[in-house]
C-alpha cells in the first residue's frame, strides 16, 4: 500500500461496488482486511474508525467553482477539512487530493459545518471514488480535475453506514 489515501480509496471503491453488485471472495476478504487496518486499535468506542491527523491541502467542488482547504484529520469513512468557505450540512461535494503523484477524487456529503471561529466542515465519503496518475499521459494530468471524468464518478444515493459483508 503506497499511502493512507490509497488504502482509503481502495476501501471506498470496494464498499461502493459492494452496494451495487456482489463482491467475489477475494474482494470480500480485501474489504474486510482494509476495514480492520483502518479501524486499528480503537480507543474511542463511539467511532467506527479512528481519526488520524494528516495535514495536506485539498480542493473541493462548491457552487460556482472550487474551494480549498487543509485536511485536519481523516478516517476510512470521512474527512475533516479546515476551510474559510465551509459548505452547508447535507451538501454534496467532490474532494480532490494529490498524494505521491496520484490525484484522488472522493465524492462526499457534508455532515457538519462550522462557519464561525474554527472554520471547517466534516465530510462523509459517499459514493465510488476515482483516481488518476498525475503528470502521466495527457488524459490523466492535472487538467482532469477541471474537465475530467467526474462524469465517470458514481455518487452515493445517501449516507449509509454499512459494515463489510463477510461470508
Amino acid at each position: 500500500m503506497r499511502n493512507l489515501f490509497e488504502m482509503i480509496f481502495e476501501y471506498q471503491l470496494l464498499r461502493g461496488k459492494d452496494q451495487l453488485v456482489p463482491l467475489d471472495d477475494d474482494e470480500r476478504v480485501r474489504l474486510y482486511g482494509l476495514a480492520q487496518l483502518l479501524q486499528g486499535e480503537r480507543s474511542d468506542a463511539q467511532r467506527q474508525m479512528p481519526r488520524l491527523p494528516y495535514p495536506t491541502g485539498v480542493q473541493f467542488t462548491m457552487p460556482g467553482g472550487f474551494g480549498v482547504g487543509a485536511v485536519k484529520n481523516l478516517s476510512g469513512l470521512g474527512i475533516a477539512i479546515a476551510t474559510r468557505k465551509p459548505l452547508s450540512v447535507g451538501a454534496r461535494t467532490v474532494v480532490r487530493v494529490e498524494e505521491n503523484g496520484t490525484e484522488y477524487f472522493f465524492p462526499c456529503r457534508v455532515c457538519w459545518s462550522r462557519k464561525e471561529h474554527s472554520l471547517g466542515m466534516g465530510l462523509a465519503f459517499d459514493g465510488v471514488p476515482t483516481r488518476a496518475t498525475l503528470f502521466g499521459d495527457e488524459d490523466s494530468s492535472g487538467i482532469r480535475w477541471q474537465s475530467m471524468g467526474l462524469r465517470a464518478m458514481r455518487l452515493g444515493t445517501e449516507m449509509v453506514k454499512t459494515e463489510p459483508k463477510v461470508a
